[in-house]
């Protein structure tokens, strides 16, 4: 007996001496890693095999190198004592991939779900587990993301995944022409009125004193699929607090974005930009981002809704090629509308997750590993960096205490290519992570400020889902771009606007689709 303690003693010692030397190995190579567990109580045995189906990965053409040669992978598998087996979908071809798998029954152990849709899909199918009785145990997970986001992984009472990466947010900014309001004497505008003053100041007063009327005040444009939000016309409609097929709620009750009052309102306002003659007579033609950038880039626009990110360097550079210098492009709060409204746009809903496998629940362990490796790939301090920008030493370091980008430097230009793969790991990156983002210009980080105060968040949106018995969604949806469109054109006179809401009605059944969305929303808690 006293042998078999004294071996007992002696492989507890050895086991002791194994971990610590396994820790200061973990210290050299990045953040401790070593049994991370669930919120660090759970210590784990056996080493898992977890496959994870990894469909949002940022740059999926980029080569994943082998285990040996990825620090980011061999720092997340120790975390949590696995081996994590990545697949990749390319571009394109994510849902046929994995329906592939599924039907050869190789169900891969963690899936993620570009869209909200895509996880209801699977989960209606049976290929994907609720994760409710584990999810409990795991509160730094849930304390990492906010609850809104939480709440759009439920479905029928259950949640169905975690948050993948967290969205940007409303990207769009009012931008004008800083140096056009000095030449003019003119102050920013805050009001409706103001602002309409200006563009016609911009567009009749020689803004840029070159002698010539050739400026305009003001840029939008169409989708080819007929959009009218994308191309910047979305921020104008919000000025009035609404936009088209937006479906909002106020005092428990559903606002209908294409049929309140407050869009005939902001029609109202459209017309008068037309009449006015400030908006550039080619917007029909500006049917994306790069045509409405080219616009930007001309050197003969003075107010346009446009990224908040288009005064980087490369911006500059094509202003400088196109015109000879760089206009003095600044972003401005939204002016306050006529009912008090100040939005520049929605808050993007949290509409990707990370979901397991009801084959991988067939072993509760392996799903509380999956759980915590999520915890660890996103929650851990030390690992952030690593996840967000790549590798120690290659993407960043630490100077004097703080994380700094290493773009900058020569070796990593001359290496940038061999490293993009490493974005891949980058889903815990905040939305407001100016070294993620790599800003060029220290402006830029100031105007993503001003835009993220100005975004709202809204309740309606996230539980809404195209039903099929509604089989005049599409051609309503049509009708209505079509009007609203016209409206603004003027080949459609306001005072024609009731008869418009009276042929939603009967045409195109759109009291059905109020019903609709209102059986959604109550179905999903009537969120206010």
């Amino acid at each position: 007996m006293r042998t078999r303690r004294t071996s007992f003693k002696y492989a507890a010692l050895l086991l002791t001496i194994s971990l610590m030397l396994t820790a200061c190995k973990g210290a050299e190579q990045g953040p401790d890693a070593s049994d991370y567990g669930t919120d660090g109580s759970y210590k784990f045995g056996k080493k898992l095999s977890i496959t994870a189906f990894h469909a949002g990965a940022y740059n999926p053409q980029a080569q994943m190198p082998e285990r040996e040669n990825d620090p980011i992978r061999q720092l997340l598998e120790k975390s949590v004592h696995v081996e994590l087996n990545l697949i990749i979908p390319p571009s394109g071809k994510k849902e046929a991939m994995l329906n592939s798998l599924i039907g050869s029954g190789d169900i891969p152990d963690m899936i993620f779900m570009p869209t909200r849709e895509s996880a209801i899909q699977y989960y209606d199918q049976g290929i994907i587990t609720d994760l409710d009785s584990y999810l409990k145990d795991y509160t730094a997970l849930q304390g990492h993301f906010k609850q809104s986001e939480w709440e759009a992984m439920k479905y029928k009472g259950k949640t169905i995944g975690t948050p993948g990466y967290e969205l940007l947010g409303s990207t769009r900014s009012w931008w004008i022409r800083n140096d056009w309001l000095m030449n003019l004497g003119l102050k920013q505008p805050t009001t409706a009125d103001e602002l309409l003053n200006v563009m016609k100041a911009f567009t009749y007063n020689d803004p840029d004193g070159n002698g010539k009327k050739d400026t305009y005040g003001f840029i939008a444009g169409v989708s080819k699929d007929g959009n009218l939000v994308a191309q910047g016309w979305g921020q104008v409609f919000w000025l009035f607090g609404v936009n088209p097929h937006t479906v909002d709620s106020k005092d428990g009750k559903l606002i209908f974005g294409s049929t309140d009052t407050r869009m005939k309102a902001a029609l109202s306002f459209i017309v008068k930009m037309m009449d006015a003659g400030v908006v550039d007579p080619e917007w029909l033609a500006v049917n994306d981002a790069p045509a409405l950038d080219a616009k930007m880039i001309s050197g003969k626009i003075g107010i346009l809704s446009n990224d908040w990110r288009r005064m980087e360097h490369s911006y500059q550079q094509k202003m400088m090629e196109t015109t000879g210098s760089v206009p003095d492009w600044t972003v401005i709060p939204p002016v306050t509308g006529p009912f008090g409204d100040q939005t520049i746009g929605l808050r993007e809903i949290q509409n990707n997750s990370w979901a397991i496998s009801k084959k991988a629940a067939n072993d509760p362990e392996k799903v509380q590993r999956i759980l915590s490796l999520l915890t660890y790939w996103y929650t851990d301090k030390a690992f952030y960096p690593w996840a967000s920008y790549g590798i120690k030493g290659v993407g960043w370091d630490v100077d004097d205490g703080k994380i700094q980008r290493l773009t900058e430097t020569s070796a990593y230009r001359e290496s940038a290519a061999k490293y993009t793969w490493t974005s891949n790991y980058a889903l815990p990156r905040r939305a407001d992570d100016a070294l993620f983002f790599n800003f060029d210009d220290e402006r830029t980080s100031k105007f993503q400020k001003i835009n993220q105060q100005y975004v709202r968040e809204n309740r309606v949106m996230p539980y809404l889902l195209p039903d099929p018995s509604d089989s005049l969604y599409l051609e309503r949806k049509t009708y209505m771009n079509e009007m609203i469109l016209k409206f603004m054109l003027g080949k459609e006179p306001l005072s024609n606007w009731d008869t418009y809401l009276e042929t939603l009605d009967g045409k195109y059944q759109y009291a059905q689709y109020k019903e609709i969305v209102s059986n959604q929303w109550n179905e999903a808690g009537n969120r206010e």
